[in-house]
């Protein structure tokens, strides 16, 4: 799903470029055939906004219809209701069965240091509730999950997480090398009522580092500070990866 928030308003700015750069990154995901595509104009409530000049335009470049284009401005709120009517109209429900043996896709990860590794995932089938024991597929390692919720933005718990719902686990995971993104995660086996899944979700593949260098601290008694400091930042950044030489 494609929204355009198209710059095209805003007088300073080069209106060609704009949808230039719009649709290089489109191609970047295969091309514009086949998608869904919601055309919304943004920053109406500025005195220079021209919605049908904008239109013409995205229609003339990039091709699409932008006929019924919807006009919004995030600054005031004018509008934003009817996007978001435009998206439950347009964007299909998510399949799954919650049913199912669990399968979550790892989304994203990162470290909280009050509760650990925050996991965030979209259950693509199954049920998963706070107590559930879950397996990490790329790794092996077992959890005990102590909570599961979304964001409202703000973190709210949930009694539960099915099929087709996105939110956060909580699983006192300690490092974030343990929860990489893309992983699969399933029910450990052995609890009564979960039965875990047989394979992961595919597309799963391991960071591989594409930047290579060697650290070294100005003075001789700096190296355990530095050993100490790369350590904090890999709890944040889970594609770290060193060695002591």
């Amino acid at each position: 799903v494609h929204v355009l928030d198209c710059g095209t308003l805003e007088t300073d700015r080069d209106p060609v470029s704009d949808l230039e750069i719009i649709e290089a990154e489109l191609s970047q995901y295969g091309g514009l055939e086949d998608r869904i595509r919601i055309v919304a104009l943004n920053k109406i409530d500025l005195p220079s906004a021209d919605p049908i000049k904008a239109s013409q335009e995205i229609e003339d470049i990039i091709g699409i219809d932008a006929t019924d284009a919807v006009t919004c401005s995030a600054k005031t709120g004018l509008g934003v209701a009817d996007v978001i009517e435009r998206l439950i109209a347009c964007v299909p429900a998510p399949i799954g069965d919650p049913s199912a043996p669990l399968q979550a896709l790892l989304v994203d990860s990162w470290f909280d240091n009050y509760v650990g590794v925050v996991m965030l995932v979209r259950i693509k089938n199954g049920t998963l509730r706070p107590k559930d024991r879950i397996l990490l597929m790329a790794n092996g390692s077992s959890h005990l999950v102590d909570h599961v919720g979304v964001f409202t933005p703000k973190s709210i718990d949930r009694a539960e997480l099915c099929a087709g719902q996105v939110g956060f686990i909580i699983a006192g995971i300690k490092e974030l090398k343990a929860a990489k993104v893309g992983d699969t995660i399933t029910h450990a086996p052995g609890q009564q009522g979960r039965v875990p899944a047989l394979e992961p979700l595919p597309g799963f593949k391991e960071v591989k580092p594409q930047v290579f260098a060697g650290l070294y601290p100005v003075e001789a008694n700096q190296y355990e500070a530095l050993r100490e400091s790369l350590e904090k930042l890999k709890l944040n950044d889970a594609s770290l990866q060193y060695e002591p030489e």
